[in-house]
Protein backbone atom coordinates (compact mmCIF):
# COMPACT_ATOMS: atom_id res chain seq x y z
CA UNK A 1 0.00 0.00 0.00
CA UNK A 2 3.24 2.60 -0.12
CA UNK A 3 5.65 2.87 -2.42
CA UNK A 4 9.29 1.83 -2.71
CA UNK A 5 10.96 2.32 0.97
CA UNK A 6 7.65 3.05 2.09
CA UNK A 7 7.35 6.33 0.79
CA UNK A 8 4.26 7.66 3.60
CA UNK A 9 1.87 10.26 3.60
CA UNK A 10 4.12 12.62 5.08
CA UNK A 11 4.40 16.23 3.95
CA UNK A 12 6.94 17.42 6.20
CA UNK A 13 10.58 16.27 8.50
CA UNK A 14 12.23 17.02 11.34
CA UNK A 15 15.93 16.39 10.26
CA UNK A 16 18.31 16.64 13.70
CA UNK A 17 21.41 17.40 11.45
CA UNK A 18 22.42 20.79 12.59
CA UNK A 19 23.97 19.26 16.39
CA UNK A 20 27.49 20.88 16.74
CA UNK A 21 30.07 18.70 18.61
CA UNK A 22 32.94 20.33 20.25
CA UNK A 23 35.28 18.99 22.65
CA UNK A 24 37.85 19.99 25.57
CA UNK A 25 40.63 18.17 26.81
CA UNK A 26 39.67 15.96 29.26
CA UNK A 27 43.02 14.66 31.18
CA UNK A 28 41.50 11.57 33.00
CA UNK A 29 43.72 8.91 34.31
CA UNK A 30 46.69 11.56 35.12
CA UNK A 31 48.77 9.88 37.25
CA UNK A 32 50.65 12.37 40.04
CA UNK A 33 54.18 13.81 39.12
CA UNK A 34 57.00 13.02 40.06
CA UNK A 35 58.44 14.03 43.52
CA UNK A 36 61.26 16.33 41.47
CA UNK A 37 57.73 17.77 39.68
CA UNK A 38 58.79 16.02 36.15
CA UNK A 39 56.89 13.45 34.61
CA UNK A 40 58.37 10.11 32.93
CA UNK A 41 57.90 10.18 29.15
CA UNK A 42 55.31 7.07 29.39
CA UNK A 43 53.18 9.52 31.18
CA UNK A 44 54.29 12.62 28.78
CA UNK A 45 52.74 10.67 26.06
CA UNK A 46 49.73 8.98 27.31
CA UNK A 47 48.68 12.59 28.61
CA UNK A 48 49.55 15.31 25.86
CA UNK A 49 50.66 18.47 26.87
CA UNK A 50 48.89 20.95 27.91
CA UNK A 51 45.04 21.78 25.88
CA UNK A 52 45.90 18.73 23.45
CA UNK A 53 44.27 15.85 23.57
CA UNK A 54 46.04 12.04 24.14
CA UNK A 55 45.46 9.62 21.42
CA UNK A 56 42.50 7.48 23.12
CA UNK A 57 40.77 10.97 23.57
CA UNK A 58 41.27 12.13 20.24
CA UNK A 59 40.28 8.06 19.05
CA UNK A 60 36.94 8.89 21.07
CA UNK A 61 36.62 12.54 19.90
CA UNK A 62 36.87 11.26 16.40
CA UNK A 63 34.47 7.82 17.14
CA UNK A 64 31.98 10.40 18.33
CA UNK A 65 32.01 12.69 15.62
CA UNK A 66 31.20 10.10 13.68
CA UNK A 67 28.34 8.97 15.46
CA UNK A 68 26.95 12.13 15.56
CA UNK A 69 27.36 12.69 12.19
CA UNK A 70 25.24 9.66 11.59
CA UNK A 71 22.68 10.36 14.07
CA UNK A 72 21.97 13.85 12.20
CA UNK A 73 20.80 11.81 9.51
CA UNK A 74 17.90 11.01 11.39
CA UNK A 75 14.30 12.50 10.33
CA UNK A 76 10.79 11.64 11.97
CA UNK A 77 7.51 12.49 9.76
CA UNK A 78 4.02 11.74 11.71
CA UNK A 79 0.64 12.42 10.53
CA UNK A 80 -2.95 11.79 11.42
CA UNK A 81 -5.95 11.05 9.55
CA UNK A 82 -9.30 11.17 10.71
CA UNK A 83 -12.16 9.59 8.81
CA UNK A 84 -16.31 9.38 9.03
CA UNK A 85 -17.89 7.03 6.55
CA UNK A 86 -21.77 5.69 6.63
CA UNK A 87 -23.65 3.88 4.21
CA UNK A 88 -27.53 3.73 3.29
CA UNK A 89 -29.48 0.28 4.47
CA UNK A 90 -28.73 -2.46 2.27
CA UNK A 91 -30.21 -6.44 1.58
CA UNK A 92 -27.07 -8.75 0.90
CA UNK A 93 -27.65 -12.64 0.40
CA UNK A 94 -30.62 -12.16 2.77
CA UNK A 95 -29.36 -10.29 5.33
CA UNK A 96 -30.56 -7.07 6.50
CA UNK A 97 -27.59 -4.11 6.82
CA UNK A 98 -29.27 -1.19 8.64
CA UNK A 99 -26.85 1.84 7.93
CA UNK A 100 -23.68 0.58 8.50
CA UNK A 101 -21.28 3.33 9.72
CA UNK A 102 -18.67 5.37 12.15
CA UNK A 103 -15.86 7.19 12.64
CA UNK A 104 -11.98 6.51 13.47
CA UNK A 105 -8.72 7.54 12.96
CA UNK A 106 -5.10 6.39 11.56
CA UNK A 107 -2.06 7.91 13.37
CA UNK A 108 1.62 7.19 12.01
CA UNK A 109 5.04 8.20 13.65
CA UNK A 110 8.07 7.81 11.14
CA UNK A 111 11.71 7.44 11.96
CA UNK A 112 14.55 7.14 9.60
CA UNK A 113 18.09 6.96 10.54
CA UNK A 114 21.46 6.45 8.23
CA UNK A 115 23.46 4.28 10.67
CA UNK A 116 26.18 4.21 7.45
CA UNK A 117 26.90 6.01 4.55
CA UNK A 118 24.36 4.10 1.99
CA UNK A 119 22.14 2.86 4.67
CA UNK A 120 18.81 3.53 6.56
CA UNK A 121 16.89 2.26 8.79
CA UNK A 122 13.61 2.70 8.81
CA UNK A 123 10.83 2.16 11.75
CA UNK A 124 7.03 3.09 11.44
CA UNK A 125 4.80 2.79 14.60
CA UNK A 126 0.95 2.67 14.16
CA UNK A 127 -1.98 3.42 16.05
CA UNK A 128 -6.08 3.69 14.81
CA UNK A 129 -9.33 2.57 15.45
CA UNK A 130 -12.79 2.44 13.58
CA UNK A 131 -13.88 0.68 11.10
CA UNK A 132 -16.18 2.94 8.83
CA UNK A 133 -18.39 1.41 6.61
CA UNK A 134 -16.79 -1.88 7.14
CA UNK A 135 -18.00 -2.12 10.58
CA UNK A 136 -20.81 -4.57 9.77
CA UNK A 137 -20.15 -5.28 5.84
CA UNK A 138 -16.96 -6.55 6.46
CA UNK A 139 -16.92 -8.96 9.60
CA UNK A 140 -20.31 -10.33 7.59
CA UNK A 141 -18.33 -11.12 4.40
CA UNK A 142 -21.09 -9.01 2.44
CA UNK A 143 -18.56 -7.65 -0.08
CA UNK A 144 -15.50 -9.03 -1.91
CA UNK A 145 -13.71 -6.04 -1.39
CA UNK A 146 -13.63 -3.43 1.56
CA UNK A 147 -15.24 -0.04 1.57
CA UNK A 148 -12.36 1.10 3.54
CA UNK A 149 -8.44 0.03 3.44
CA UNK A 150 -8.13 3.23 5.98
CA UNK A 151 -8.48 0.24 9.15
CA UNK A 152 -6.47 -2.52 7.54
CA UNK A 153 -3.67 -1.88 10.06
CA UNK A 154 -5.68 -0.70 13.03
CA UNK A 155 -4.56 -2.61 16.19
CA UNK A 156 -7.45 -3.52 17.87
CA UNK A 157 -6.59 -3.43 21.62
CA UNK A 158 -3.33 -3.59 21.20
CA UNK A 159 -3.12 0.56 21.00
CA UNK A 160 -0.29 0.56 18.83
CA UNK A 161 1.98 -1.25 16.80
CA UNK A 162 5.86 -1.28 15.20
CA UNK A 163 4.61 -2.26 11.71
CA UNK A 164 7.47 -1.16 9.95
CA UNK A 165 11.16 -1.94 11.12
CA UNK A 166 13.94 -2.68 8.36
CA UNK A 167 17.03 -1.48 6.87
CA UNK A 168 17.65 -0.75 3.66
CA UNK A 169 21.55 -1.18 1.39
CA UNK A 170 22.33 0.52 -1.45
CA UNK A 171 24.69 -0.78 -3.54
CA UNK A 172 26.52 -0.06 -7.08
CA UNK A 173 25.80 3.83 -7.07
CA UNK A 174 22.11 3.07 -5.88
CA UNK A 175 21.53 0.26 -9.14
CA UNK A 176 20.92 -2.32 -6.22
CA UNK A 177 18.96 -2.48 -3.33
CA UNK A 178 18.62 -5.03 -0.46
CA UNK A 179 16.07 -4.57 2.16
CA UNK A 180 16.39 -6.82 5.29
CA UNK A 181 13.42 -6.59 8.55
CA UNK A 182 9.58 -6.38 9.32
CA UNK A 183 7.68 -4.75 6.71
CA UNK A 184 4.20 -5.68 4.36
CA UNK A 185 5.34 -7.10 0.54
CA UNK A 186 3.07 -4.16 -0.85
CA UNK A 187 6.07 -1.89 0.22
CA UNK A 188 7.50 -3.35 -3.25
CA UNK A 189 4.91 -4.88 -5.56
CA UNK A 190 1.97 -3.58 -6.84
CA UNK A 191 2.85 -0.17 -6.28
CA UNK A 192 0.77 2.96 -8.39
CA UNK A 193 1.26 6.41 -8.99
CA UNK A 194 -2.27 7.43 -8.78
CA UNK A 195 -3.81 4.56 -6.68
CA UNK A 196 -1.92 3.27 -4.18
CA UNK A 197 -2.13 5.93 -0.65
CA UNK A 198 -5.85 5.31 0.99
CA UNK A 199 -4.71 8.21 3.17
CA UNK A 200 -4.83 10.52 -0.05
CA UNK A 201 -5.91 9.34 -2.81
CA UNK A 202 -8.60 6.06 -3.07
CA UNK A 203 -10.00 4.65 0.35
CA UNK A 204 -12.02 1.54 -1.62
CA UNK A 205 -9.95 -1.88 -1.98
CA UNK A 206 -9.87 -2.53 -5.04
CA UNK A 207 -8.82 1.14 -6.08
CA UNK A 208 -5.55 1.14 -3.82
CA UNK A 209 -4.35 -2.56 -4.47
CA UNK A 210 -5.66 -5.78 -6.42
CA UNK A 211 -7.64 -7.53 -3.28
CA UNK A 212 -6.58 -10.67 -3.19
CA UNK A 213 -3.07 -10.06 -3.43
CA UNK A 214 -4.08 -8.16 -0.54
CA UNK A 215 -5.57 -10.66 1.46
CA UNK A 216 -2.73 -12.00 1.87
CA UNK A 217 -0.79 -9.28 2.56
CA UNK A 218 0.96 -8.80 6.31
CA UNK A 219 3.92 -7.55 8.36
CA UNK A 220 6.08 -10.00 8.61
CA UNK A 221 10.01 -10.64 8.36
CA UNK A 222 11.12 -9.88 5.04
CA UNK A 223 14.23 -10.03 2.61
CA UNK A 224 13.80 -7.34 -0.59
CA UNK A 225 16.17 -7.18 -3.57
CA UNK A 226 15.74 -4.51 -5.89
CA UNK A 227 18.17 -3.98 -9.20
CA UNK A 228 18.28 -0.73 -11.27
CA UNK A 229 20.37 -2.35 -14.49
CA UNK A 230 19.09 0.75 -16.64
CA UNK A 231 17.29 3.78 -15.56
CA UNK A 232 14.02 3.07 -16.72
CA UNK A 233 13.99 -0.88 -15.82
CA UNK A 234 13.66 -2.41 -12.25
CA UNK A 235 13.27 -5.87 -11.14
CA UNK A 236 12.35 -6.28 -7.31
CA UNK A 237 12.13 -9.80 -5.71
CA UNK A 238 10.38 -10.29 -2.45
CA UNK A 239 10.75 -13.39 -0.11
CA UNK A 240 8.65 -12.99 3.45
CA UNK A 241 7.61 -15.57 6.41
CA UNK A 242 3.93 -16.34 6.33
CA UNK A 243 1.50 -17.08 9.27
CA UNK A 244 -0.62 -18.10 6.96
CA UNK A 245 -3.43 -15.64 6.58
CA UNK A 246 -6.00 -17.21 5.49
CA UNK A 247 -6.21 -20.32 7.02
CA UNK A 248 -8.29 -20.96 10.30
CA UNK A 249 -6.71 -19.57 13.76
CA UNK A 250 -5.51 -22.80 14.80
CA UNK A 251 -4.07 -23.51 11.22
CA UNK A 252 -2.00 -20.42 11.10
CA UNK A 253 1.47 -19.58 12.85
CA UNK A 254 4.21 -17.04 13.89
CA UNK A 255 5.44 -15.64 11.12
CA UNK A 256 8.57 -15.28 13.43
CA UNK A 257 8.75 -18.93 13.63
CA UNK A 258 9.64 -21.59 11.10
CA UNK A 259 10.62 -18.40 9.02
CA UNK A 260 11.84 -20.57 5.81
CA UNK A 261 8.51 -23.07 5.91
CA UNK A 262 6.34 -22.53 2.82
CA UNK A 263 7.14 -18.91 2.29
CA UNK A 264 5.53 -16.25 0.34
CA UNK A 265 7.69 -15.15 -2.83
CA UNK A 266 7.18 -12.54 -5.22
CA UNK A 267 8.89 -10.62 -8.13
CA UNK A 268 7.99 -7.86 -10.71
CA UNK A 269 9.56 -5.86 -13.33
CA UNK A 270 9.23 -2.20 -13.86
CA UNK A 271 9.59 -0.61 -16.87
CA UNK A 272 9.25 3.43 -16.65
CA UNK A 273 9.55 5.37 -19.97
CA UNK A 274 9.02 8.91 -20.23
CA UNK A 275 6.63 8.95 -23.29
CA UNK A 276 6.96 12.80 -24.72
CA UNK A 277 8.34 14.00 -21.35
CA UNK A 278 5.31 12.34 -19.36
CA UNK A 279 6.44 9.84 -16.93
CA UNK A 280 4.74 6.35 -16.46
CA UNK A 281 5.28 3.01 -15.24
CA UNK A 282 4.62 -0.62 -16.19
CA UNK A 283 4.90 -3.27 -14.10
CA UNK A 284 4.36 -6.93 -14.07
CA UNK A 285 4.10 -8.98 -11.27
CA UNK A 286 3.85 -12.97 -9.99
CA UNK A 287 3.37 -14.20 -6.52
CA UNK A 288 3.10 -17.19 -4.44
CA UNK A 289 1.52 -18.13 -1.26
CA UNK A 290 3.25 -21.76 -0.72
CA UNK A 291 1.07 -22.97 2.05
CA UNK A 292 -1.70 -25.31 1.27
CA UNK A 293 -5.10 -23.22 0.87
CA UNK A 294 -8.53 -25.63 1.25
CA UNK A 295 -10.22 -25.91 -2.82
CA UNK A 296 -13.43 -24.11 -2.79
CA UNK A 297 -14.81 -27.21 -4.10
CA UNK A 298 -14.30 -31.18 -3.52
CA UNK A 299 -11.54 -32.05 -1.07
CA UNK A 300 -7.64 -31.32 -1.02
CA UNK A 301 -5.70 -28.44 -1.09
CA UNK A 302 -3.27 -26.14 -3.43
CA UNK A 303 -0.66 -23.17 -2.81
CA UNK A 304 -2.12 -19.70 -3.79
CA UNK A 305 -0.31 -17.44 -7.02
CA UNK A 306 -1.37 -15.14 -9.00
CA UNK A 307 0.02 -12.49 -11.78
CA UNK A 308 -0.69 -8.78 -12.37
CA UNK A 309 -0.17 -5.82 -14.00
CA UNK A 310 -0.14 -2.11 -12.51
CA UNK A 311 0.41 0.67 -14.74
CA UNK A 312 0.25 4.23 -14.69
CA UNK A 313 0.72 7.04 -17.00
CA UNK A 314 1.02 11.06 -17.16
CA UNK A 315 -0.88 12.08 -20.34
CA UNK A 316 -0.95 15.93 -19.06
CA UNK A 317 0.82 17.81 -16.48
CA UNK A 318 -2.10 17.57 -14.43
CA UNK A 319 -3.88 14.24 -15.21
CA UNK A 320 -2.38 10.41 -14.99
CA UNK A 321 -4.57 7.46 -15.71
CA UNK A 322 -3.89 4.47 -14.29
CA UNK A 323 -5.05 0.40 -14.72
CA UNK A 324 -4.65 -3.21 -13.02
CA UNK A 325 -5.89 -6.82 -13.75
CA UNK A 326 -4.85 -9.44 -11.67
CA UNK A 327 -5.35 -13.60 -11.86
CA UNK A 328 -5.15 -15.74 -9.25
CA UNK A 329 -5.73 -19.45 -8.63
CA UNK A 330 -9.23 -20.43 -9.08
CA UNK A 331 -9.51 -23.35 -7.44
CA UNK A 332 -9.05 -21.90 -3.83
CA UNK A 333 -9.95 -17.92 -4.36
CA UNK A 334 -13.36 -16.92 -4.62
CA UNK A 335 -12.02 -13.68 -7.37
CA UNK A 336 -10.13 -15.47 -9.67
CA UNK A 337 -10.25 -12.07 -12.04
CA UNK A 338 -9.59 -8.64 -11.12
CA UNK A 339 -9.38 -4.86 -12.89
CA UNK A 340 -9.87 -1.51 -12.40
CA UNK A 341 -9.28 1.58 -13.78
CA UNK A 342 -9.31 5.47 -13.48
CA UNK A 343 -7.75 8.71 -13.54
CA UNK A 344 -6.31 11.77 -11.06
CA UNK A 345 -7.01 15.45 -12.18
CA UNK A 346 -4.61 18.07 -10.76
CA UNK A 347 -5.30 21.80 -10.30
CA UNK A 348 -8.95 21.32 -12.13
CA UNK A 349 -10.26 24.27 -10.64
CA UNK A 350 -7.66 27.20 -11.60
CA UNK A 351 -8.08 29.07 -8.09
CA UNK A 352 -7.42 25.16 -6.39
CA UNK A 353 -4.17 24.29 -8.73
CA UNK A 354 -2.99 21.56 -5.80
CA UNK A 355 -6.47 19.88 -5.38
CA UNK A 356 -6.60 16.90 -7.08
CA UNK A 357 -9.98 14.68 -8.35
CA UNK A 358 -9.75 10.75 -8.83
CA UNK A 359 -12.26 8.37 -10.40
CA UNK A 360 -11.91 5.02 -10.52
CA UNK A 361 -13.94 1.65 -11.86
CA UNK A 362 -12.86 -1.71 -10.50
CA UNK A 363 -14.67 -5.14 -11.10
CA UNK A 364 -14.10 -8.55 -8.93
CA UNK A 365 -15.34 -11.45 -11.20
CA UNK A 366 -16.82 -14.49 -8.85
CA UNK A 367 -15.54 -17.71 -9.00
CA UNK A 368 -17.66 -19.95 -11.37
CA UNK A 369 -18.02 -22.66 -8.67
CA UNK A 370 -19.66 -20.30 -6.26
CA UNK A 371 -23.17 -19.49 -6.30
CA UNK A 372 -23.16 -16.37 -8.50
CA UNK A 373 -20.82 -16.15 -10.74
CA UNK A 374 -21.18 -12.34 -12.00
CA UNK A 375 -19.07 -9.40 -11.84
CA UNK A 376 -18.97 -7.15 -8.30
CA UNK A 377 -18.66 -3.61 -9.34
CA UNK A 378 -17.20 -0.65 -7.30
CA UNK A 379 -17.35 2.85 -8.41
CA UNK A 380 -15.53 5.47 -6.49
CA UNK A 381 -14.80 9.42 -6.53
CA UNK A 382 -12.92 11.57 -4.61
CA UNK A 383 -11.63 15.45 -4.27
CA UNK A 384 -9.16 16.20 -2.21
CA UNK A 385 -8.72 19.43 -1.08
CA UNK A 386 -5.37 20.76 -0.12
CA UNK A 387 -4.97 23.23 2.63
CA UNK A 388 -1.02 23.91 1.99
CA UNK A 389 1.31 21.63 3.01
CA UNK A 390 0.00 19.91 5.99
CA UNK A 391 -3.67 20.03 5.65
CA UNK A 392 -6.22 18.50 3.51
CA UNK A 393 -10.15 17.66 3.54
CA UNK A 394 -11.48 14.79 0.85
CA UNK A 395 -14.79 13.99 0.69
CA UNK A 396 -15.54 10.52 -0.85
CA UNK A 397 -18.53 8.64 -2.61
CA UNK A 398 -18.45 4.38 -3.65
CA UNK A 399 -21.00 2.72 -4.97
CA UNK A 400 -21.18 -1.02 -5.24
CA UNK A 401 -23.37 -2.78 -7.97
CA UNK A 402 -23.75 -6.86 -7.72
CA UNK A 403 -22.69 -7.32 -4.23
CA UNK A 404 -20.69 -10.76 -4.34
CA UNK A 405 -21.60 -11.03 -7.74
CA UNK A 406 -25.45 -11.47 -7.28
CA UNK A 407 -27.32 -8.62 -9.02
CA UNK A 408 -30.49 -9.63 -6.82
CA UNK A 409 -28.28 -8.34 -3.94
CA UNK A 410 -28.92 -4.55 -3.42
CA UNK A 411 -27.00 -1.68 -4.18
CA UNK A 412 -24.18 0.20 -1.72
CA UNK A 413 -23.36 3.39 -1.37
CA UNK A 414 -20.71 4.55 1.44
CA UNK A 415 -19.65 8.22 1.88
CA UNK A 416 -16.61 9.55 3.53
CA UNK A 417 -15.18 12.55 4.81
CA UNK A 418 -11.84 12.70 5.88
CA UNK A 419 -9.09 15.23 7.18
CA UNK A 420 -5.00 14.93 7.10
CA UNK A 421 -3.15 16.61 8.80
CA UNK A 422 0.79 16.17 8.89
CA UNK A 423 4.31 17.26 10.54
Amino acid sequence: MRNWLIGMFVAGSVALSGIAWTSEPVLSGQVAPQAEGKETPEESAAQGSPGTLSVHEKELETVTKAILERIGTLSIHGGVVGFYQGTHDAKIEDQEFTNPDGAGFVADLELAFSPIEGGEMLLRIHAGEGDGGDRELEAEGALFADLNTLNDDNPGDDGVRILDVFYTHAFLDEKLFFSIGKTEPLAFLDDNAFANDEYAQFVGKPLVNNPVLDSENEYAPLVALRAAPAEALAVTFVFQSSSRPLLDEEQQKSSFDNIFDKPFLAGQITFSPALAGMEGNYRIYGWAQTYEHPRLTGDGSEEGWGIGLSLDQEIHEKVGLFARFGHQNEEVYEVPWFWSAGTQIKGLLPVREEDELGMGIAGLHANKDLQNDGTELHLEAYWRVAFGEHFAVSPDIQYVISPLGDHDNDGVVAGMLRGEAYF
